[in-house]
C-alpha cells in the first residue's frame, strides 16, 4: 500500500497522486512503503525453537568441554586416571577384591574391549617381600582360596591423585588355614605379575565375573602394600569431542532458524 512521502497518508495501490495532497507518489525516489514490525506468529514460532536450539546446543558444549577438561586433567600421560596410593595391610594371605562383575552388552557394533577400559594396579610392597597382582575368574578364585585365611576389601577411597584421599580401607577376615602353592604356580589367572619393588599389571576385561588379589608372591601370611588403581576409558575423549562439535553444529542451527525466521527480512520500507 503506497504511502505519500510528503504527508505520510495512505493511497490506493493504482494511485499516481497523493489523495491529500496532490504529490506525486512516483517522483524521484518513487514510492516509499512502512516497514511491517509485526510480531507473527511465525516469527514468534521460530524465536521459541531457536532459542531452544541454542539451548540444547549449550548443554552440549558444556558438557563435552567439562569432559575433554576432566580427561586432560584427572589423567596421567597415558590417559589413566590413577588413584592416590592406598596402603593395603592384613595379617592374613590375601587381600581380594571379589564380585568384579564385568558385563558388556551385546550391539550392533562392538568396539574392541581395548578401545573402551583399560585397567592397570600397581603395588609396591612395604615389608620387603615380592608382592604378586592378579586377576582371576571367580570359579577358579573361590576354589583355590577354599579354607584359606584371606581379607576381602569391603570399603576402600580410590581419590584421583589430583585430590587429597579420604578414609582408610576395611576389611572383612575370612577364617581359615594357609595356601597348599603358591600364586606364582597357578595357571588360571587372566593377568598377573609379581616381583620386588614395584609391579604393575595391565587388564582388559572381558565380560565374567572376576577376583582381583594381593598376596605375597611366595603365599605367605602378612600382605602389607601401597596400591594404585588406574582406569582409561579410551571412547569417553570420543564423546567429549563428539558432545563439543554436535553442540556447536546445533548452535549453528539455533542461529540459522532465528535468523531466518524471527529477524524480519529487508523489504520496501514504509517510513510512516
Amino acid at each position: 500500500m503506497p504511502y505519500c512521502k510528503h504527508c505520510g497518508t495512505k493511497n490506493d495501490e493504482d494511485a499516481r497522486f497523493c489523495l491529500k495532497c496532490g504529490a506525486s507518489l512516483y517522483a524521484a525516489g518513487g514510492v516509499v512503503y512502512r516497514r511491517n514490525t509485526s510480531w507473527q506468529v511465525g516469527r514468534v514460532l521460530s524465536l521459541v525453537i531457536g532459542a531452544l536450539i541454542l539451548l540444547i546446543a549449550l548443554g552440549l558444549v558444556v558438557g563435552g568441554g567439562a569432559l575433554i577438561w576432566s580427561l586432560s586433567t584427572l589423567t596421567d600421560t597415558s590417559g589413566y586416571m590413577v588413584s592416590n596410593p592406598m596402603p593395603l595391610s592384613v595379617d592374613s594371605y590375601a587381600i581380594v577384591q571379589n564380585g568384579v562383575n564385568v558385563h558388556i552388552p551385546s550391539m550392533v557394533w562392538a568396539p574392541a574391549s581395548r578401545n573402551v577400559v583399560s585397567i592397570r594396579i600397581s603395588a609396591t610392597s612395604n615389608n620387603g617381600k615380592p608382592v604378586f597382582i592378579g586377576i582371576a575368574p571367580q570359579q577358579s578364585a573361590v576354589a583355590y582360596f577354599s579354607g584359606v585365611d584371606i581379607d576381602r576389601l569391603v570399603s576402600y577411597d580410590w581419590t584421583p591423585s589430583s585430590l587429597p584421599s579420604r578414609g582408610s580401607p576395611a576389611y572383612v577376615n575370612i577364617p581359615g588355614g594357609a595356601l597348599s602353592t603358591p600364586p606364582t604356580s597357578q595357571v588360571f589367572w587372566v593377568a598377573q605379575v609379581s616381583g620386588a619393588g614395584t609391579q604393575t599389571v595391565t587388564w582388559t576385561p572381558t565380560q565374567g565375573d572376576y577376583w582381583v588379589v594381593l598376596m605375597n608372591a611366595d603365599g605367605s601370611k602378612t600382605v602389607d602394600a601401597s596400591v594404585q588403581v588406574g582406569v582409561r576409558v579410551t571412547i569417553l575423549s570420543y564423546v567429549g569431542w563428539a558432545l563439543l562439535v554436535g553442540g556447536l553444529l546445533t548452535a549453528f542451527v539455533g542461529f540459522v532458524v532465528i535468523y531466518f525466521g524471527a529477524v524480519p527480512r529487508p523489504r520496501p520500507r514504509e517510513p510512516f
